[in-house]
């Protein structure tokens, strides 16, 4: 199944694998035969694409690197637009992990990719080995202030960064790529909707559930905090909620990967030898 129209994108050499997961096609890489699988989960506007630096540091380091597409993005199917809800997105997320059959898993979370998946970790603490979380939001309170919302497209990618010089313009192709018309982008436009505004908004009790479980966490942590654009208030608060985590601050935008994927790349098998990953 290959989509037609795609080009070829530097840096990006890696066969595509699919996966069938509540009707719906999800694309995904696997590489390396280690192991120890590393599942690394994108956010909004972003893709797969995003760990395409990371991907062969980690199977150089004896891992197993996975990432997947969520439903709507990169590669993977287009849902309809009224399935943009936390409850549909992790369930995709956690069924990924239990139909590969993955164990002892480390978890690599950005943006979105964050609390998505980290409903699978506070549910199935014992299936996680090691907790690496950049740039996201983790409790019920969090907000997007409007004028934010209404710029994310994939441009955020590179005029939130401190290195936009850095990103060519191959490069954010691949990250528009996925969204070639009004129907496609509905997935990235729905994401700003998704933070809970009331008791009763969709997200609210599964955000509730993952704040309420990370002082239980008993999961070797690392934060890496783009905070290059932005005060760290949120990433010590959401640091100290999580027993023994360490926070490490990075000069980059929200976009971590993207922007510092070299420092990214360090402190990530850093974390790995630390922790004896």
């Amino acid at each position: 199944m290959i989509r037609q129209g795609w080009p070829y994108f530097e840096e990006w050499p890696f066969p595509e694998r699919w996966v069938h997961l509540d009707g719906l096609a999800i694309h995904y890489v696997d590489e390396g035969s280690g192991t120890r699988p590393v599942v690394m989960v994108h956010g909004n506007p972003a893709w797969s694409y995003m760990w395409r630096r990371l991907v062969p540091a980690i199977t150089g380091s004896g891992h197993r690197a996975l990432a997947f597409d969520l439903m709507g993005f990169g590669k993977s199917d287009k849902p309809n637009p009224d399935l943009h809800d936390f409850p549909h997105h992790a369930r995709i997320v956690s069924s990924y992990i239990e139909s590969l059959g993955l164990r002892n898993v480390i978890m690599i979370l950005h943006d979105w990719g964050g609390p998505l998946a980290m409903q699978y970790v506070i549910r199935h603490p014992q299936n996680v080995a090691g907790l690496v979380i950049m740039n996201t939001f983790l409790t019920s309170d969090y907000r997007l202030p409007p004028q934010v919302a209404a710029k994310i497209t994939p441009t955020i990618i590179k005029e939130s960064s401190i290195n936009p010089e850095n990103i060519t313009e191959s490069t954010m192709e691949a990250y528009w790529a996925p969204f070639p018309d009004d129907e496609a982008k509905k997935a990235y436009q729905a994401f700003p909707r998704m933070f809970p505004d009331s008791p009763t908004h969709p997200s609210f009790k599964p955000m509730k559930e993952i704040e309420q479980g990370l002082p239980r966490l008993k999961i070797p942590t690392l934060v890496i905090w783009g905070t290059g654009k932005s005060a760290p208030t949120y990433a010590e608060r959401v640091t100290k909620m999580i027993p023994n985590a360490k926070l490490t601050q990075v000069k980059a935008g929200h976009f971590v990967p993207e922007d510092a994927p070299n420092e990214v790349e360090k402190l990530v098998l850093g974390f790995f030898s630390d922790n004896l990953l």
